[in-house]
Protein backbone atom coordinates (compact mmCIF):
# COMPACT_ATOMS: atom_id res chain seq x y z
CA UNK A 1 0.00 0.00 0.00
CA UNK A 2 2.64 2.18 0.88
CA UNK A 3 4.78 1.50 -2.43
CA UNK A 4 1.66 2.33 -4.33
CA UNK A 5 0.56 6.07 -2.96
CA UNK A 6 3.11 8.01 -5.32
CA UNK A 7 1.70 6.43 -8.28
CA UNK A 8 -1.80 7.06 -6.89
CA UNK A 9 -0.31 10.73 -6.28
CA UNK A 10 0.88 11.30 -9.47
CA UNK A 11 -2.46 9.78 -11.21
CA UNK A 12 -4.12 12.38 -9.36
CA UNK A 13 -1.96 15.42 -10.38
CA UNK A 14 -2.22 14.43 -13.59
CA UNK A 15 -6.04 14.09 -13.82
CA UNK A 16 -6.37 17.68 -11.99
CA UNK A 17 -3.98 19.27 -14.53
CA UNK A 18 -5.93 17.35 -17.60
CA UNK A 19 -9.39 18.52 -15.76
CA UNK A 20 -8.08 22.35 -15.34
CA UNK A 21 -6.85 22.11 -19.26
CA UNK A 22 -10.12 21.18 -20.41
CA UNK A 23 -12.16 23.84 -17.61
CA UNK A 24 -9.82 26.12 -19.49
CA UNK A 25 -10.34 25.44 -22.85
CA UNK A 26 -14.42 24.93 -22.20
CA UNK A 27 -14.39 28.53 -20.46
CA UNK A 28 -12.83 29.91 -23.32
CA UNK A 29 -15.24 29.11 -25.29
CA UNK A 30 -18.44 29.42 -23.71
CA UNK A 31 -17.20 33.19 -22.12
CA UNK A 32 -16.22 34.40 -25.50
CA UNK A 33 -19.88 32.81 -27.50
CA UNK A 34 -21.35 34.52 -24.75
CA UNK A 35 -20.16 38.00 -23.82
CA UNK A 36 -18.94 38.83 -27.14
CA UNK A 37 -22.23 37.40 -29.52
CA UNK A 38 -21.57 37.43 -33.10
CA UNK A 39 -22.68 36.46 -36.44
CA UNK A 40 -19.56 35.28 -38.63
CA UNK A 41 -21.40 34.14 -41.72
CA UNK A 42 -25.13 34.06 -41.81
CA UNK A 43 -25.16 30.32 -42.81
CA UNK A 44 -24.61 29.68 -38.79
CA UNK A 45 -27.91 31.10 -38.51
CA UNK A 46 -30.39 30.31 -42.14
CA UNK A 47 -28.24 26.91 -42.78
CA UNK A 48 -28.47 25.20 -39.61
CA UNK A 49 -30.01 27.46 -36.23
CA UNK A 50 -33.12 28.84 -38.54
CA UNK A 51 -34.25 25.40 -39.96
CA UNK A 52 -33.58 23.71 -36.58
CA UNK A 53 -35.64 25.82 -34.96
CA UNK A 54 -38.51 25.14 -37.61
CA UNK A 55 -38.28 21.58 -36.38
CA UNK A 56 -38.44 22.20 -32.67
CA UNK A 57 -41.20 24.80 -32.52
CA UNK A 58 -42.68 24.83 -36.14
CA UNK A 59 -41.41 28.24 -37.69
CA UNK A 60 -38.45 30.24 -39.15
CA UNK A 61 -37.15 31.45 -42.14
CA UNK A 62 -36.26 29.18 -45.57
CA UNK A 63 -33.64 30.35 -47.38
CA UNK A 64 -33.11 29.35 -51.27
CA UNK A 65 -30.71 25.89 -50.33
CA UNK A 66 -33.71 24.79 -47.63
CA UNK A 67 -36.37 25.45 -50.55
CA UNK A 68 -34.29 23.84 -53.17
CA UNK A 69 -33.05 20.35 -51.35
CA UNK A 70 -29.28 21.31 -51.15
CA UNK A 71 -28.94 20.73 -47.34
CA UNK A 72 -28.89 17.33 -45.19
CA UNK A 73 -31.67 17.64 -42.37
CA UNK A 74 -29.22 15.78 -40.09
CA UNK A 75 -26.96 18.45 -38.04
CA UNK A 76 -30.41 21.15 -37.94
CA UNK A 77 -31.93 17.77 -36.19
CA UNK A 78 -29.09 17.18 -34.06
CA UNK A 79 -29.39 20.94 -33.17
CA UNK A 80 -32.91 20.92 -32.67
CA UNK A 81 -32.93 18.38 -30.13
CA UNK A 82 -30.45 20.92 -28.00
CA UNK A 83 -33.10 23.28 -28.83
CA UNK A 84 -35.82 21.45 -27.30
CA UNK A 85 -34.01 19.63 -24.39
CA UNK A 86 -32.16 23.34 -23.36
CA UNK A 87 -34.86 25.65 -23.94
CA UNK A 88 -35.42 25.50 -20.04
CA UNK A 89 -32.50 27.17 -19.50
CA UNK A 90 -33.31 31.09 -19.82
CA UNK A 91 -35.90 33.19 -20.96
CA UNK A 92 -37.03 33.66 -24.41
CA UNK A 93 -34.06 32.58 -27.16
CA UNK A 94 -31.01 32.40 -24.50
CA UNK A 95 -32.16 28.90 -23.09
CA UNK A 96 -31.30 27.37 -25.81
CA UNK A 97 -28.48 29.61 -27.43
CA UNK A 98 -26.55 28.82 -24.35
CA UNK A 99 -27.69 25.37 -24.57
CA UNK A 100 -26.18 24.75 -27.97
CA UNK A 101 -22.72 26.97 -27.08
CA UNK A 102 -22.22 24.91 -24.63
CA UNK A 103 -22.89 21.54 -26.63
CA UNK A 104 -20.61 22.63 -29.42
CA UNK A 105 -17.92 23.63 -26.95
CA UNK A 106 -18.03 20.35 -24.83
CA UNK A 107 -17.75 18.52 -28.32
CA UNK A 108 -15.22 20.70 -29.26
CA UNK A 109 -12.73 19.38 -26.60
CA UNK A 110 -11.54 16.19 -28.96
CA UNK A 111 -9.66 18.82 -30.73
CA UNK A 112 -7.93 19.17 -27.12
CA UNK A 113 -7.46 15.60 -26.48
CA UNK A 114 -6.54 14.76 -29.58
CA UNK A 115 -3.73 17.23 -29.77
CA UNK A 116 -2.37 15.73 -26.86
CA UNK A 117 -2.80 12.13 -27.77
CA UNK A 118 -1.29 12.52 -31.25
CA UNK A 119 1.56 14.80 -30.46
CA UNK A 120 2.51 12.98 -27.40
CA UNK A 121 3.06 9.37 -29.47
CA UNK A 122 4.50 11.22 -33.06
CA UNK A 123 7.15 13.35 -30.79
CA UNK A 124 7.21 12.89 -26.86
CA UNK A 125 5.58 14.19 -23.75
CA UNK A 126 6.65 18.04 -24.37
CA UNK A 127 5.00 18.46 -27.64
CA UNK A 128 1.83 16.34 -26.52
CA UNK A 129 1.37 19.35 -23.53
CA UNK A 130 2.46 22.31 -25.87
CA UNK A 131 0.05 21.07 -28.20
CA UNK A 132 -3.02 20.34 -25.52
CA UNK A 133 -2.78 24.09 -24.34
CA UNK A 134 -2.06 25.75 -27.39
CA UNK A 135 -5.01 23.92 -28.60
CA UNK A 136 -7.05 25.41 -25.48
CA UNK A 137 -6.25 28.70 -25.72
CA UNK A 138 -5.47 29.42 -29.85
CA UNK A 139 -7.98 31.89 -30.84
CA UNK A 140 -9.15 30.29 -34.54
CA UNK A 141 -10.11 27.44 -32.01
CA UNK A 142 -11.63 28.95 -29.57
CA UNK A 143 -13.39 31.43 -31.82
CA UNK A 144 -14.92 28.86 -34.22
CA UNK A 145 -15.66 25.99 -31.67
CA UNK A 146 -19.60 27.25 -30.42
CA UNK A 147 -20.41 28.11 -34.21
CA UNK A 148 -22.79 25.80 -35.68
CA UNK A 149 -21.11 25.41 -39.09
CA UNK A 150 -20.73 22.02 -40.29
CA UNK A 151 -16.97 22.22 -41.37
CA UNK A 152 -16.62 23.00 -37.43
CA UNK A 153 -18.33 19.60 -36.32
CA UNK A 154 -16.71 17.57 -39.17
CA UNK A 155 -13.38 18.23 -37.50
CA UNK A 156 -14.46 17.33 -33.99
CA UNK A 157 -15.19 13.53 -35.72
CA UNK A 158 -12.30 14.11 -37.91
CA UNK A 159 -9.44 14.35 -35.87
CA UNK A 160 -10.53 11.38 -33.49
CA UNK A 161 -10.93 9.14 -36.37
CA UNK A 162 -7.55 10.20 -37.69
CA UNK A 163 -5.85 9.03 -33.88
CA UNK A 164 -7.74 5.92 -34.22
CA UNK A 165 -6.86 5.26 -37.63
CA UNK A 166 -2.89 5.31 -36.64
CA UNK A 167 -2.76 4.48 -33.11
CA UNK A 168 -5.08 3.65 -30.32
CA UNK A 169 -3.60 0.24 -29.16
CA UNK A 170 -6.29 -0.39 -26.74
CA UNK A 171 -8.43 -1.61 -29.13
CA UNK A 172 -8.18 -4.48 -31.31
CA UNK A 173 -7.02 -3.46 -34.71
CA UNK A 174 -10.55 -4.02 -36.12
CA UNK A 175 -12.04 -2.31 -33.99
CA UNK A 176 -10.24 0.64 -33.98
CA UNK A 177 -10.33 0.82 -37.62
CA UNK A 178 -13.73 0.28 -37.80
CA UNK A 179 -14.51 3.36 -34.95
CA UNK A 180 -11.70 5.67 -37.44
CA UNK A 181 -13.99 4.69 -40.77
CA UNK A 182 -17.37 5.34 -38.94
CA UNK A 183 -16.13 9.00 -37.36
CA UNK A 184 -13.79 9.70 -40.67
CA UNK A 185 -17.56 8.83 -42.32
CA UNK A 186 -19.34 11.36 -40.05
CA UNK A 187 -16.79 14.17 -40.83
CA UNK A 188 -17.15 13.76 -44.54
CA UNK A 189 -21.04 13.55 -44.54
CA UNK A 190 -20.90 16.63 -43.05
CA UNK A 191 -18.89 18.71 -44.72
CA UNK A 192 -18.15 16.21 -48.25
CA UNK A 193 -15.61 18.93 -48.82
CA UNK A 194 -13.26 16.82 -46.73
CA UNK A 195 -13.89 13.62 -48.62
CA UNK A 196 -10.45 13.65 -50.85
CA UNK A 197 -8.73 14.29 -47.23
CA UNK A 198 -10.43 11.72 -45.76
CA UNK A 199 -9.72 9.50 -48.60
CA UNK A 200 -6.39 9.32 -48.47
CA UNK A 201 -6.24 9.28 -44.67
CA UNK A 202 -8.58 5.64 -45.54
CA UNK A 203 -6.00 4.74 -47.77
CA UNK A 204 -2.98 5.53 -45.24
CA UNK A 205 -4.94 3.46 -42.34
CA UNK A 206 -4.99 0.60 -44.83
CA UNK A 207 -1.41 0.34 -46.55
CA UNK A 208 0.40 -1.97 -45.91
CA UNK A 209 -1.94 -4.95 -45.06
CA UNK A 210 -4.84 -3.55 -47.05
CA UNK A 211 -6.27 -6.96 -47.60
CA UNK A 212 -7.27 -7.32 -43.72
CA UNK A 213 -7.28 -3.58 -42.93
CA UNK A 214 -9.96 -2.51 -45.76
CA UNK A 215 -12.76 -4.34 -44.71
CA UNK A 216 -13.17 -2.80 -41.45
CA UNK A 217 -12.72 0.99 -42.55
CA UNK A 218 -14.55 0.39 -45.45
CA UNK A 219 -17.66 -1.13 -42.85
CA UNK A 220 -17.37 2.13 -40.42
CA UNK A 221 -17.23 4.65 -43.46
CA UNK A 222 -20.38 3.00 -44.88
CA UNK A 223 -22.68 3.29 -42.17
CA UNK A 224 -22.79 6.98 -41.53
CA UNK A 225 -22.34 7.46 -45.47
CA UNK A 226 -25.73 5.02 -45.78
CA UNK A 227 -27.50 7.11 -42.82
CA UNK A 228 -27.21 10.27 -44.44
CA UNK A 229 -28.99 8.92 -47.89
CA UNK A 230 -31.53 7.52 -45.54
CA UNK A 231 -32.05 10.85 -43.90
CA UNK A 232 -32.26 12.75 -47.79
CA UNK A 233 -34.46 9.99 -49.13
CA UNK A 234 -36.98 10.41 -46.02
CA UNK A 235 -36.87 13.93 -45.87
CA UNK A 236 -36.58 15.31 -49.44
CA UNK A 237 -37.15 12.74 -52.66
CA UNK A 238 -34.09 10.37 -52.79
CA UNK A 239 -30.97 9.28 -51.13
CA UNK A 240 -27.82 11.85 -50.84
CA UNK A 241 -29.86 14.35 -52.71
CA UNK A 242 -28.58 17.35 -51.02
CA UNK A 243 -24.62 16.25 -51.97
CA UNK A 244 -26.15 15.76 -55.85
CA UNK A 245 -28.05 18.74 -55.38
CA UNK A 246 -25.30 21.12 -53.81
CA UNK A 247 -22.84 20.21 -57.23
CA UNK A 248 -25.68 20.82 -59.45
CA UNK A 249 -26.64 23.98 -58.11
CA UNK A 250 -23.22 25.65 -56.31
CA UNK A 251 -20.89 23.74 -58.20
CA UNK A 252 -22.39 23.31 -61.72
CA UNK A 253 -24.36 26.32 -61.81
CA UNK A 254 -21.72 28.45 -60.35
CA UNK A 255 -24.15 29.82 -57.92
CA UNK A 256 -21.82 30.00 -55.45
CA UNK A 257 -19.69 32.11 -57.16
CA UNK A 258 -22.53 34.96 -56.90
CA UNK A 259 -21.41 35.33 -53.22
CA UNK A 260 -18.16 36.41 -54.13
CA UNK A 261 -14.75 34.87 -55.93
CA UNK A 262 -10.66 35.03 -54.55
CA UNK A 263 -7.86 33.57 -56.56
CA UNK A 264 -6.14 30.23 -55.81
CA UNK A 265 -3.63 31.60 -53.57
CA UNK A 266 -6.42 33.37 -50.93
CA UNK A 267 -6.56 30.46 -48.15
CA UNK A 268 -2.53 31.10 -48.44
CA UNK A 269 -3.32 34.55 -47.36
CA UNK A 270 -6.12 33.47 -44.53
CA UNK A 271 -3.93 31.25 -42.89
CA UNK A 272 -0.97 33.40 -42.32
CA UNK A 273 -3.93 35.53 -40.88
CA UNK A 274 -4.80 33.33 -38.48
CA UNK A 275 -1.83 30.93 -37.78
CA UNK A 276 0.42 34.08 -37.17
CA UNK A 277 3.90 32.74 -36.22
CA UNK A 278 2.74 29.47 -35.69
CA UNK A 279 3.74 28.76 -39.67
CA UNK A 280 6.92 28.97 -38.76
CA UNK A 281 7.11 25.56 -37.24
CA UNK A 282 4.99 23.44 -39.64
CA UNK A 283 7.59 22.18 -41.98
CA UNK A 284 9.48 20.40 -39.16
CA UNK A 285 6.14 18.97 -37.65
CA UNK A 286 5.06 17.72 -41.00
CA UNK A 287 8.81 16.18 -41.36
CA UNK A 288 7.63 14.85 -38.01
CA UNK A 289 3.81 13.30 -38.97
CA UNK A 290 3.67 13.33 -42.48
CA UNK A 291 -0.09 12.29 -42.27
CA UNK A 292 -1.62 15.25 -40.85
CA UNK A 293 1.21 17.40 -42.74
CA UNK A 294 -0.55 15.68 -46.12
CA UNK A 295 -4.56 15.60 -44.23
CA UNK A 296 -3.82 19.42 -44.07
CA UNK A 297 -2.47 20.12 -47.78
CA UNK A 298 -5.13 18.22 -48.92
CA UNK A 299 -7.95 20.27 -47.26
CA UNK A 300 -6.35 23.53 -48.21
CA UNK A 301 -5.77 21.96 -51.79
CA UNK A 302 -9.12 21.38 -52.72
CA UNK A 303 -10.97 23.33 -51.12
CA UNK A 304 -8.19 26.17 -52.99
CA UNK A 305 -9.86 25.23 -55.85
CA UNK A 306 -13.17 26.47 -55.79
CA UNK A 307 -13.75 29.75 -57.13
CA UNK A 308 -16.08 31.41 -53.98
CA UNK A 309 -13.76 30.64 -50.69
CA UNK A 310 -14.97 31.65 -47.04
CA UNK A 311 -12.27 31.77 -43.80
CA UNK A 312 -14.48 29.38 -42.48
CA UNK A 313 -14.03 26.41 -44.85
CA UNK A 314 -10.53 25.92 -44.31
CA UNK A 315 -11.30 25.38 -40.35
CA UNK A 316 -10.31 22.17 -40.31
CA UNK A 317 -6.75 22.98 -41.34
CA UNK A 318 -6.48 24.70 -38.24
CA UNK A 319 -5.72 21.75 -35.33
CA UNK A 320 -4.21 20.29 -37.80
CA UNK A 321 -1.05 22.73 -38.43
CA UNK A 322 -1.24 23.84 -34.03
CA UNK A 323 -0.61 20.35 -33.15
CA UNK A 324 2.08 20.08 -36.09
CA UNK A 325 3.72 23.76 -35.35
CA UNK A 326 3.53 21.98 -31.34
CA UNK A 327 6.19 19.23 -32.94
CA UNK A 328 8.08 21.63 -34.72
CA UNK A 329 8.64 23.99 -31.83
CA UNK A 330 10.18 20.96 -29.61
CA UNK A 331 11.95 19.67 -32.74
CA UNK A 332 13.06 23.19 -33.33
CA UNK A 333 14.78 23.61 -29.73
CA UNK A 334 16.20 19.90 -30.05
CA UNK A 335 19.88 21.18 -30.50
CA UNK A 336 19.64 24.11 -27.46
CA UNK A 337 18.49 20.73 -25.07
CA UNK A 338 21.82 19.04 -26.42
CA UNK A 339 24.05 21.60 -26.13
CA UNK A 340 22.30 22.79 -22.54
CA UNK A 341 22.10 19.11 -21.62
CA UNK A 342 18.30 19.57 -20.40
CA UNK A 343 16.46 15.99 -19.64
CA UNK A 344 14.35 14.39 -22.20
CA UNK A 345 11.60 16.07 -20.81
CA UNK A 346 11.82 19.70 -19.30
CA UNK A 347 9.14 22.22 -17.94
CA UNK A 348 11.54 25.27 -19.10
CA UNK A 349 11.02 23.65 -22.74
CA UNK A 350 7.26 23.66 -22.01
CA UNK A 351 6.74 26.31 -20.42
CA UNK A 352 8.62 28.45 -23.58
CA UNK A 353 6.07 26.44 -26.20
CA UNK A 354 2.91 27.71 -24.25
CA UNK A 355 3.96 31.09 -24.23
CA UNK A 356 5.00 31.16 -27.40
CA UNK A 357 1.77 29.73 -28.57
CA UNK A 358 0.06 32.18 -26.07
CA UNK A 359 1.09 34.93 -27.32
CA UNK A 360 1.00 33.92 -31.22
CA UNK A 361 -3.10 33.81 -30.31
CA UNK A 362 -3.38 36.80 -28.91
CA UNK A 363 -1.32 38.78 -31.79
CA UNK A 364 -3.73 36.73 -34.11
CA UNK A 365 -7.02 38.11 -31.94
CA UNK A 366 -5.82 41.65 -31.74
CA UNK A 367 -5.48 41.56 -35.64
CA UNK A 368 -9.08 40.08 -36.46
CA UNK A 369 -11.24 42.41 -34.03
CA UNK A 370 -13.58 42.51 -36.51
CA UNK A 371 -14.72 39.34 -35.82
CA UNK A 372 -15.72 40.40 -32.08
CA UNK A 373 -17.98 42.98 -33.24
CA UNK A 374 -21.42 42.17 -32.09
CA UNK A 375 -24.32 42.39 -34.12
CA UNK A 376 -26.62 45.22 -32.69
CA UNK A 377 -29.91 43.34 -34.09
CA UNK A 378 -29.12 40.39 -31.79
CA UNK A 379 -29.35 42.27 -28.99
CA UNK A 380 -33.29 43.91 -29.63
CA UNK A 381 -34.16 40.48 -31.13
CA UNK A 382 -32.93 38.84 -27.60
CA UNK A 383 -35.06 41.37 -25.70
CA UNK A 384 -37.83 40.88 -28.32
CA UNK A 385 -37.53 36.88 -27.36
CA UNK A 386 -38.67 37.46 -24.35
CA UNK A 387 -41.88 39.85 -24.64
CA UNK A 388 -44.82 38.84 -24.67
CA UNK A 389 -46.86 41.50 -26.27
CA UNK A 390 -44.47 41.46 -29.15
CA UNK A 391 -46.83 41.17 -32.59
CA UNK A 392 -44.13 42.03 -35.41
CA UNK A 393 -41.04 43.17 -35.81
CA UNK A 394 -39.69 46.06 -38.22
CA UNK A 395 -36.47 46.12 -39.84
CA UNK A 396 -35.52 49.86 -41.54
CA UNK A 397 -32.75 50.76 -43.51
CA UNK A 398 -31.33 49.58 -47.17
CA UNK A 399 -28.54 47.80 -44.84
CA UNK A 400 -31.07 45.86 -43.38
CA UNK A 401 -32.30 44.83 -47.04
CA UNK A 402 -29.50 44.31 -48.68
CA UNK A 403 -27.08 42.89 -46.43
CA UNK A 404 -27.48 42.95 -42.31
CA UNK A 405 -31.07 40.70 -42.61
CA UNK A 406 -28.56 37.55 -42.74
CA UNK A 407 -27.05 38.37 -39.38
CA UNK A 408 -30.29 39.08 -37.25
CA UNK A 409 -30.32 35.85 -35.90
CA UNK A 410 -33.85 35.14 -37.76
CA UNK A 411 -36.65 33.23 -35.29
CA UNK A 412 -33.95 31.13 -33.75
CA UNK A 413 -32.96 34.61 -31.95
CA UNK A 414 -36.27 35.90 -31.97
CA UNK A 415 -38.11 32.74 -31.07
CA UNK A 416 -41.42 34.72 -31.32
CA UNK A 417 -44.03 33.36 -34.28
CA UNK A 418 -44.77 37.02 -35.73
CA UNK A 419 -44.23 38.54 -38.60
CA UNK A 420 -40.72 39.99 -39.65
CA UNK A 421 -40.98 43.11 -41.86
CA UNK A 422 -38.48 44.65 -44.13
CA UNK A 423 -38.69 48.48 -44.45
CA UNK A 424 -35.87 49.51 -46.77
CA UNK A 425 -37.16 52.89 -47.39
CA UNK A 426 -39.48 55.67 -45.41
CA UNK A 427 -42.36 54.58 -47.91
CA UNK A 428 -42.74 51.16 -46.90
CA UNK A 429 -41.76 52.07 -43.51
CA UNK A 430 -45.09 54.85 -43.33
CA UNK A 431 -47.25 52.21 -45.07
CA UNK A 432 -46.02 48.79 -43.26
CA UNK A 433 -45.88 50.75 -39.08
CA UNK A 434 -48.95 49.18 -38.43
CA UNK A 435 -48.03 45.80 -39.12
CA UNK A 436 -45.61 46.06 -36.44
CA UNK A 437 -44.72 46.78 -32.64
CA UNK A 438 -41.27 46.56 -32.52
CA UNK A 439 -38.74 48.38 -34.84
CA UNK A 440 -35.09 48.06 -35.47
CA UNK A 441 -33.88 50.60 -36.93
CA UNK A 442 -30.58 53.21 -36.82
CA UNK A 443 -30.39 55.43 -34.60
CA UNK A 444 -30.73 58.60 -36.85
CA UNK A 445 -33.87 57.19 -38.05
CA UNK A 446 -36.58 60.30 -38.60
CA UNK A 447 -39.64 60.52 -38.81
CA UNK A 448 -39.84 57.39 -36.42
CA UNK A 449 -43.71 56.60 -37.06
CA UNK A 450 -46.34 57.77 -34.84
CA UNK A 451 -46.74 56.05 -31.42
CA UNK A 452 -43.20 54.36 -31.59
CA UNK A 453 -40.54 55.44 -28.98
CA UNK A 454 -36.63 54.41 -28.38
CA UNK A 455 -36.25 51.77 -25.54
CA UNK A 456 -32.31 51.20 -25.94
CA UNK A 457 -29.63 51.03 -28.56
CA UNK A 458 -26.78 49.06 -29.31
CA UNK A 459 -23.72 50.29 -31.36
CA UNK A 460 -25.86 52.93 -33.55
CA UNK A 461 -28.86 50.49 -33.96
CA UNK A 462 -31.99 51.39 -31.72
CA UNK A 463 -34.54 49.70 -31.03
CA UNK A 464 -38.23 51.46 -31.14
CA UNK A 465 -41.35 50.01 -29.62
CA UNK A 466 -45.43 51.19 -29.39
CA UNK A 467 -48.28 49.90 -27.41
CA UNK A 468 -51.21 48.26 -28.89
CA UNK A 469 -51.64 45.35 -31.65
CA UNK A 470 -50.54 45.08 -35.55
CA UNK A 471 -52.05 44.55 -38.42
CA UNK A 472 -51.25 42.07 -41.27
CA UNK A 473 -48.66 42.81 -43.43
CA UNK A 474 -48.33 42.49 -47.28
CA UNK A 475 -47.11 39.26 -47.90
CA UNK A 476 -43.52 40.47 -50.13
CA UNK A 477 -42.75 43.13 -47.58
CA UNK A 478 -42.11 39.94 -44.73
CA UNK A 479 -38.74 38.47 -44.49
CA UNK A 480 -40.04 35.44 -46.46
CA UNK A 481 -41.70 37.71 -48.86
CA UNK A 482 -38.57 38.98 -50.07
CA UNK A 483 -36.32 35.92 -49.72
CA UNK A 484 -39.25 34.20 -52.45
CA UNK A 485 -38.88 37.31 -54.52
CA UNK A 486 -35.20 37.80 -55.13
CA UNK A 487 -34.29 33.95 -54.78
CA UNK A 488 -31.84 34.30 -51.79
Amino acid sequence: MIASQPGKTKRLKRIAAWLLLLAIALGLRIGLAIHFPNVFHPDEVFQTLEPAHRLAYGYGVATWEWRAGVRSWVFPAFLAGVMRSTGWMGPGASGYTYGIIAVLSLASLSTVWFAFAWAKRASGMEAGIIAAGACSIFFGLVYFAPKTLTEVVATDFLLPGLYLGVYGEECSERKRLFLAGILLGLAASLRVQLLPAVAFAAVWFCWPGWRRRTPAVAAGFALPILAFGLVDWVTWSYPWQSIFRYFHEDILAGRNVEYGAQPWYWYLLVLVNLLGFVIVFLRKGAARSPLLGWVALIVLCTHSLFAHKEARYIYPVLPLAIVLASMGFVEAVEPMRIRRKLPEFSKGIVAAGLAFFLFSSAFTASRLLDWWEPVPAQAALDRLSRDPALCGVGYYGPDFYGVNWAKTGGYSRLHRNVPMILAPESASLAREAPAFNALIAPAATSPVPAGFSQSGCWNGMCLYQRAGACQPPQPEDTLEGFLLRTGN
